[in-house]
């Protein structure tokens, strides 16, 4: 039997918990996934210190609604999740406190994580990476709850269920993947490897307010208004997809889950339950500057074809109006191609991978994806 994936409408967080419950209804209920006593971890999306008030990270009343519903099947509930940046006590403190999870555990008996431990696991069936570090209360877990956002990504098109595990692998480590793995593909290819190592995942999507544009956090927020829940984080992913207008091919993570068999092959082959998906499209759903791909509209050799992607490129600018000089930029930067020798963040073109990490977590939103003069001239004459 395929694995559903249920869509459901609900306007405001105030009534999160009546839109989330439905959602997992559809699916079995929440206790299909947890029984009493099990270890349950919450993995919402934290990606930095960001207000609640942006769609930027997981909703806290959203979170909120999750624990109560984990507890109420018996769950005893940690939320974690290492953020952008040095995973560290003081790191987690200050993105719970910025992002309202002290709020979400309020009046339950959840806790916050504070362990920075972690383990590095082998993946031998991995096909870009064999080992890969995970944070111990993931491992140590007998349920993953995964919280996404849905969101637009400068880098990866799209994040949502897969991308949103890369927050189970330790701070630095990230930079280190983004350094290795600078190509998007192989890039998208890990994150497939990296959920599929974490296993069985239960996905619950925060799709009341998500984000189009320059995601995930320098776009426009976006009422969306509905929950997503399903068993199989690739095919929710490909459900949000076709929601806002992607084509399986667009999107890396989709392409490569639908190549190694963890979905079905096309959108109409979907389980959808609750909302038909028809009537809850986004066709004006704005993509990210950097995902035009003008090299799908012709064939050329490798060697043309490695020249015009680099060349039609969007690379991060700093908009210095908005920059406070705090560094953040710097000292996330995985190839150290920004410097702060003048007081002020400065861009090392030919170092930089364009993986955006500066981008999404610049605290100010002080950089912006800058388009080459060809690629913009290009798209004129395409469109």
């Amino acid at each position: 039997m395929k694995d559903k994936v249920s869509i459901v409408k609900c306007d405001t967080y105030e009534k999160c918990r009546e839109g989330i419950d439905e959602a997992l209804r559809l699916i079995g209920g929440i206790e299909r996934f947890v029984k009493p006593g099990d270890k349950v971890v919450i993995k919402p999306n934290l990606v930095s210190k960001k207000e609640p008030g942006k769609a930027i990270t997981t909703n806290p009343e959203f979170v909120k609604a999750v624990v109560h519903i984990a507890e109420a099947a018996g769950g005893i509930v940690t939320i974690a999740e290492s953020p952008g940046g040095p995973y560290n006590r003081t790191m987690l403190n200050a993105v719970y406190g910025a992002c309202g999870m002290n709020y979400a555990v309020e009046g339950t008996n959840a806790q916050l994580n504070y362990s920075t431990d972690f383990t590095e696991v082998d993946h031998k069936d991995g096909h870009t990476v064999k080992r890969i570090p995970i944070i111990d209360p993931v491992l140590d877990a007998d349920v993953v709850i995964n919280l996404p956002k849905l969101k637009t990504h400068a880098m990866t098109s799209y994040t949502g269920a897969v991308k949103n595990l890369f927050g189970v692998i330790p701070g630095t480590y990230k930079a280190e993947l983004h350094f290795r793995l600078d190509d998007r593909k192989a890039f998208c290819s890990m994150l497939v490897d990296l959920c599929e190592r974490v296993g069985s995942v239960l996905t619950i999507m925060d799709a009341i307010d998500g984000m189009e544009g320059n995601g995930p956090t320098s776009g426009t927020d976006r009422h969306i208004g509905l929950v997503l829940a399903s068993e199989n984080p690739y095919e929710l992913d490909m459900a949000a997809c076709d929601i806002i207008g992607y084509e399986t091919d667009e999107v890396d993570t989709v392409r490569f889950s639908i190549e190694r068999g963890h979905a079905v092959s096309s959108y109409d082959e979907l389980n959808i339950v609750g909302c038909d998906i028809a009537d809850v499209m986004i066709p004006d759903f704005a993509k990210p500057e950097s995902h035009f791909n003008l090299l799908k509209l012709v064939n050329l050799p490798s060697a043309l074809n490695a020249f015009f992607v680099n060349k039609l490129a969007s690379r991060p600018e700093i908009q210095y109006k908005e920059c406070i000089s705090c560094g953040e930029c710097a000292r996330c930067c995985p190839p150290k191609a920004i410097s702060m020798d003048s007081g002020r963040p400065v861009i090392n073109r030919q170092e930089c991978i364009r993986c955006f990490c500066c981008q999404e977590l610049c605290p100010k939103s002080a950089v912006k994806i800058k388009r080459s003069l060809l690629n913009k001239f290009m798209i004129k004459i395409v469109r």
